[in-house]
């Protein structure tokens, strides 16, 4: 990732962290003031949805946030339009509930790409049926925060 995220995440939970050599030196985001950029809004997590793990005994986990969902995907249209394809943009969300969310509206006009962990997570927490193997639209990577990401990548984080 940027080393403008990673420094945050380097500063908060991880060190050791060091920044590979190919993230270093990359180019400006095209179509936006900076390369980190922080959103303030004052729209709250969904009240009515509550996603149960099943394999955490039944515990609730964080909630959704419909808006936040929206504002990704239409982040994600501008990006396109600034000439980034769909398989080089990733959206990281910290938060289960709200990567269910993100999967469902992605799957509407893109093929949202999970990895094991998050999958899995989601299969337990009963949010995740048989994964759908035919490729039907452009590509786009969803991670939950943590998640081993491949390099080389845009990141978009969704907090």
């Amino acid at each position: 990732m940027r080393p403008e995220i990673s420094s945050l995440i380097h500063a908060l939970t991880y060190p050791d962290l060091i920044d590979a050599p190919e993230t270093q030196n990359r180019d400006d985001i095209r179509g936006v003031q900076s390369n980190v950029i922080f959103v303030d809004h004052s729209h709250p997590e969904d009240d009515d949805k509550r996603i149960i793990d099943r394999g955490d005994g039944g515990s609730p986990s964080l909630k959704q946030n419909t808006f936040k969902v929206e504002m990704v995907l239409r982040i994600v249209c501008y990006l396109a339009y600034q000439g980034y394809e769909s398989e080089n943009i990733v959206i990281l969300t910290p938060y289960l509930g709200q990567l269910s969310l993100l999967r469902d509206a992605l799957k509407k006009e893109r093929d949202p790409i999970l990895n094991e962990l998050d999958s899995n997570a989601l299969w337990h927490a009963g949010l995740l049926g048989q994964v759908e193997s035919v490729k039907k639209k452009d590509r786009i990577r969803l991670v939950t925060i943590g998640a081993p990401l491949a390099s080389g990548s845009a990141e978009f984080s969704n907090s």
